[in-house]
């Protein structure tokens, strides 16, 4: 009886330098990512700032980009807002409508419209 109880230990200690020698001879993974591209549109507006800084923490600029074009001032904040509260951004209270206002006047219909036009213009050729 006193040896069924060593049992389950030694099986134990045998699993665990199994694995351990198993382990030890496994290459370390690397995995590369591809360098970011996406960048936010440059502003004098101080909002630019800080949204290049912190809110590039979670994501690209490129997800400013998918949000629906003609977004309001106010319906920014509610998307600034919310990755402060339901995702923890770190964005302090007062940061939040600098940045609502960069991101509406930077990426509201009308500026997109413009950017369009420009690019269409410039490969096209026409002035």
């Amino acid at each position: 009886m006193h040896r069924l109880r060593h049992v389950p230990l030694f099986t134990l200690v045998a699993l665990v330098l199994l694995t351990h020698s198993a382990l030890s001879g496994a290459a370390p993974l690397s995995i590369e990512l591809p360098t970011e591209t996406a960048r936010f549109e440059p502003s004098p507006l101080p909002g630019y700032a800080i949204a290049s800084g912190k809110c590039s923490i979670c994501h690209s600029a490129d997800y400013i980009q998918l949000q629906p074009p003609g977004m309001s001032q106010s319906q920014w904040r509610g998307e600034v807002s919310k990755m402060q509260h339901a995702f923890g951004a770190p964005i302090d209270d007062q940061e939040v409508d600098v940045i609502a206002a960069y991101l509406a006047q930077t990426y509201s219909a009308e500026p997109r419209a413009k950017a369009a036009e420009a690019s269409g213009a410039a490969s096209s050729g026409t002035p």
